[in-house]
């Protein structure tokens, strides 16, 4: 059942987190597709009425009426046909001191057809545009612009043009500006050239543009709105229209169809695996376990099931190793112990069995023994480290403890132990052997090691020699603490005197013994 659950969420989580996200990236793609191609048939738009200014500044009887040397040029050129035909709202001529020269055109508010001089209340109706239009003319040398502009609750575009010659000779003699609403006849030739209901709409100042807006509709459309930003000067204005859902409607219905049947597919072969799964693995491997429990107690009263010995699967392989690993179970575990108390760099013995050896050879309830101990210490050896290398100092470690290992085993002291206790420290026990014969063996181990001359250059003989430090405790001072303080202050004495030497703390029959070799 929590399986079934789980595959069930993992099928909600793939629709939510991967497909439906999807679906509505490429719709939110396709949306802003369609707001681009609306916002460039605007511009296009804009494009045709800057044309149709410049046409006009740029013919020589528009240059020569801004001078005033045209008195016909409004009679036989304006008239309300031609405004109406032409799909713009008035025209405004302005001189080069940016005063209104002449209007002509149709009164948006009253519908009124007029034409006159800037200065006649006739025209009144224009000044308002006209003065919102001024700052915008610019200079002499500046080129035509085109301007999305605002009047009360209406939209217009504004293309201004400067007048010139038509061979562009002579100085500008001012400018003119085209004018055209975007009302109810210009949505409906938006809506003719591109297949969607267009809708411009002026922002309040205050409001924050929006960067893109989807809101379905319910009727299986999407109306989708952005900022038009036609120039960074232009009134803010919202650019809406509606699309069709269908294919986006088509496909979710296809994904939850799908998820649907894939859950009933995935619910018979879960089913059907878990049924499976009970008889082939879930059974045999709970015979098994009751086997490992059982073996754990007491192998020796253990039995495992004929049947899984004689699987020829995963489970028979893992009975037969299971009972192959209780064969040598003891076998094994005699192995780590050694493994255990062994060095793994110099196959001595470490300083966990060292530890174990002495406390045994002081324990109360053995026949006490006088117990020794040497201790030695490679000089100079984190020098010797930094100059030749760890790997080199390795290789050292290695020999200096197969050259002590010989000379112990050559002297052949009976129970003797020496172990690798640190880092460059080796030590020796010697339960129950004589001082002579203790000062013996650290004699000759400080010697074998000095004979077997390994370069140092980092030490004042220029070879890899060993400071000795050796003490014995008597039988009614036996203790591994004291033992150890003992040998590790002789091995400091050594030390401090010069190194590669031998001190000896032989407690109550004490005496020193230092040389200094080579």
């Amino acid at each position: 059942m929590a399986l079934l659950v789980a595959a069930m969420l993992a099928l909600v989580f793939i629709g939510s987190l991967i497909v439906y996200p999807g679906m509505i990236r490429d719709e939110r793609e396709q949306s802003i597709n369609e707001l681009d191609r609306l916002e460039h048939t605007i511009e296009r738009e804009m494009q045709t009425l800057l044309l149709s200014a410049k046409d006009w500044a740029t013919w020589d009887d528009t240059y020569a009426f801004i001078q005033g040397s045209d008195d016909n040029y409004a009679a036989s050129n304006f008239s309300r046909n031609m405004f109406e035909d032409l799909d713009y709202q008035f025209m405004l001529f302005f001189d080069r001191q940016a005063d209104l020269h002449w209007i002509a055109g149709i009164d948006p508010a009253s519908d009124r057809y007029d034409s006159c001089p800037g200065q006649s209340d006739d025209c009144a109706w224009a000044k308002s545009y006209a003065d919102k239009l001024r700052p915008l003319l610019g200079s002499a040398n500046q080129p035509a612009s085109t301007h999305l502009e605002r009047q009360g609750d209406r939209l217009y575009y504004a293309a201004i043009h400067p007048i010139f010659r038509t061979d562009e000779s002579g100085p500008m003699q001012g400018w003119l500006v085209q004018i055209q609403f975007l009302d109810d006849q210009w949505e409906a030739r938006m809506a003719a050239q591109t297949g969607r209901e267009v809708d411009v709409l002026p922002l309040p100042p205050a409001e924050v543009p929006p960067e893109l807006q989807i809101t379905p509709t319910g009727d299986g459309r999407i109306h989708v709105a952005k900022t038009l930003s036609l120039n960074p000067r232009d009134a803010p204005t919202l650019l809406s229209t509606y699309l069709p859902r269908d294919a986006f409607l088509e496909r979710m219905a296809t994904v939850r169809y799908a998820q649907w049947w894939t859950a009933g597919l995935l619910l018979t072969v879960i089913v059907l695996v878990l049924l499976l799964l009970e008889l082939v693995v879930l059974h045999p491997l709970r015979q098994l376990a009751t086997f490992t429990q059982q073996a754990k107690q007491d192998a020796t009263q253990a039995e495992l099931p004929e049947r899984l010995l004689h699987r020829q699967d995963e489970i028979g392989a893992l009975s037969r190793e299971f009972l192959h690993l209780i064969q040598h179970q003891r076998h094994r575990t005699s192995q780590l112990l050694n493994l255990s108390q062994t060095d793994h760099l110099t196959g001595l013995a470490n300083r966990r069995l060292f530890d174990e050896r002495l406390n045994d050879l002081m324990d109360a309830s053995q026949p006490p023994v006088p117990v020794a101990g040497i201790l030695l210490d490679i000089d100079y050896f984190k020098n010797y480290n930094d100059f030749y290398g760890h790997p080199a100092g390795d290789r050292c470690l290695t020999r200096l403890a197969k050259c002590l290992q010989q000379t112990v085993q050559q002297l052949a002291i009976d129970r003797s132990l020496l172990a690798r206790i640190g880092g460059e420290e080796f030590a020796v026990i010697l339960p129950g052997t004589s001082p002579s014969r203790v000062a013996q063996l650290a004699d000759a181990l400080c010697s074998a090691v000095a004979q077997m001359k390994l370069p140092n250059d980092k030490s004042r003989l220029g070879i890899v020699t060993v400071s000795v430090g050796v003490a014995i405790c008597a039988i009614d001072e036996l203790s591994p603490p004291t033992l150890l303080a003992r040998c590790d202050a002789a091995l400091y004495r050594a030390k401090q005197r010069g190194r590669n030497r031998i001190e000896c703390d032989l407690g109550k029959a004490s005496r020193s013994h230092a040389e200094e070799r080579l």
